[in-house]
């Protein structure tokens, strides 16, 4: 092997080039590319939302089910992960309106000058006696009801922003809407679940 050869940098594919390669010449080769690259990261989101492992495979296979029989639709225009995020929360939301499923999300309320009060997750300590586990316990169950009562929008943003810690700019472009819409919504969002939980926090 010469100089030259051994420089020679084998770059990936681009999602736009898998998504060419899987239309036009009907590639499964090349769509199963594109679901190693997104598959986790898509089911990690699913789950966050239904908090339940079986649907959120199931909605995780059928996100990409779908997407693969319409994938020609793909234009490029946006990622292909906020194409497929798209497809996810439209099946989500079917699934809940059949199912009258609402997503659990175990969290807490944290103050945070720097976010506006974001929702942060607050998992068990091993340091804690019985009684302030029990405590902890209880405590999450009252925001996790909270948090399932917030409608959809305000469940989803507060998903996105504060669990899945996405900027402001990446939530505009996977929900379509400003960002200026983003952030009011969100306030709107933390107000509203405080508002539930006054008790726990005066």
């Amino acid at each position: 092997m010469g100089p030259r050869d051994s420089n020679k940098v084998t770059q990936d594919p681009s999602d736009s080039e898998l998504v060419r390669q899987a239309v036009d010449q009907q590639s499964s080769a090349a769509f199963e590319e594109l679901m190693s690259r997104y598959y986790e990261r898509t089911y990690a989101v699913i789950f966050r939302m239904v908090r339940d492992q079986e649907s959120a495979c199931d909605l995780t296979q059928e996100t990409f089910l779908k997407a693969w029989r319409g994938l020609a639709s793909f234009s490029g225009e946006s990622a292909f992960f906020t194409w497929i995020y798209r497809i996810a929360r439209n099946l989500i939301s079917s699934d809940f309106r059949k199912m009258r499923v609402r997503p659990r999300v175990v969290a807490s309320l944290g103050e945070s000058e720097r976010d506006g009060g974001a929702v942060v997750i607050d998992p068990s300590s091993p340091h804690l006696g019985p009684a302030e586990e029990s405590q902890r316990s209880e405590r999450r169950e009252r925001i996790l009801g909270a948090i399932q009562s917030l409608v959809p929008d305000f469940r989803e943003i507060i998903v996105l922003r504060d669990l899945e810690k996405k900027s402001y700019d990446d939530i505009a472009d996977l929900l379509e809407i400003p960002v200026g819409t983003v952030r009011s919504r969100l306030h709107r969002a933390r107000l509203e679940l405080k508002a539930k939980l006054l008790d726990l926090f005066e």
